[in-house]
């Protein structure tokens, strides 16, 4: 890991407010313009162009020549490549995502921290014990140098679940991959 940067939960927030957001109608064959949800992160811009779009339970990005599948969707984007805007560009990936048929479950209210966890465990609400890991958001360099982010969500639902989602993006480009599986839960 190289220039590792640790955030807290806050910043995965969306920090601008918009005036509308679409609304999500499971199931209805209307095109969503999803534009408005990328204007809610400070870091990040859509390229002139492009649209992002979701029909039929699929979300992707669009311009004039071409059509990027959500495996692609963000090469629309762009950013001032600082480790905020890879934090935002991760989070909004998967807000992109909550209008497909394919949800994550990754949001500002699932992603976790350090103070997160110390806030339950005095609430009585943290089921899972103590970790000697840090749970905050973390932005780094892997070994090839692409810029990757790491963050873990904490679900109640059922038994409660820890996952760690890995997010790795392309040189230069808010083109990403992603890898998610679960790192602990509560029985």
């Amino acid at each position: 890991m190289r220039n590792k940067t640790i955030f807290t939960r806050e910043a995965a927030r969306r920090n601008i407010a918009t005036m509308y957001l679409p609304i999500r109608r499971p199931g209805s064959p209307d095109i969503l313009v999803l534009d408005p949800i990328i204007d809610q992160y400070s870091q990040l811009l859509l390229k002139p162009g492009w649209q992002l779009l979701c029909s039929k339970g699929s979300v992707f990005a669009q311009s004039e020549t071409e059509t990027l599948p959500v495996n692609r969707m963000m090469e629309a984007v762009t950013g001032d490549e600082s480790p905020l805007s890879y934090v935002q560009a991760a989070v909004c990936f998967h807000h992109l995502l909550d209008y497909s048929d394919h949800p994550t479950g990754v949001n500002a209210y699932t992603i976790m921290d350090d103070a997160f966890v110390r806030e339950l465990d005095l609430l009585g609400q943290w089921k899972m014990g103590r970790w000697e890991r840090s749970f905050n958001p973390i932005f780094f360099y892997d070994s090839l140098l692409h810029p990757a982010v790491i963050l873990f969500t904490y679900h109640r639902e059922g038994p409660g679940t820890i996952q760690k989602h890995i997010h790795r993006f392309a040189y230069q480009s808010y083109a990403l991959q992603t890898m998610q599986r679960t790192w602990t839960s509560h029985s």
